[in-house]
């Protein structure tokens, strides 16, 4: 499968997927919702091996490890002050502590993600 191919198949795809997970949400089926996003994710996985051409190469990687960077850092920033002034203002305490452990979280996730890619290198 070509490229172009391959696009309109994750599309479809994606179409699917969305209207199952529609129908899942709409009847409350949680177990559905999980089984219809596992199988999408498997068949786009066996999808995007049978293409021939390259669907990434070093640029578009660089590109996204650039952006999925600076999304974690004003997002992680964003979830922190949000917290802080949420637990500040003593409306929504609740709320704002979720947001502060989540973004505690994200931040130990990063660190620790971090010094294993460091410690095995980049392939």
């Amino acid at each position: 499968m070509n490229r172009k191919q391959f696009i309109i198949y994750a599309a479809i795809l994606n179409a699917i997927v969305g209207g199952i997970a529609g129908y899942a949400v709409a009847e409350e089926n949680a177990i559905l919702l999980l089984f219809a996003i596992i199988i999408g994710m498997i068949f786009m996985y066996a999808g995007k091996r049978n293409v021939d051409e390259v669907i990434e190469d070093e640029r578009i990687l660089s590109i996204g490890e650039k952006a999925s960077r600076r999304v974690m850092q004003i997002f992680g920033i964003g979830m922190a002050i949000a917290g802080t002034i949420l637990i500040a203002m003593d409306k929504h305490a609740e709320a704002g502590y979720a947001l502060s452990i989540a973004a505690c979280m994200m931040i130990m996730l990063y660190i620790i993600l971090y010094a294993y890619y460091n410690r095995k290198g980049i392939e």
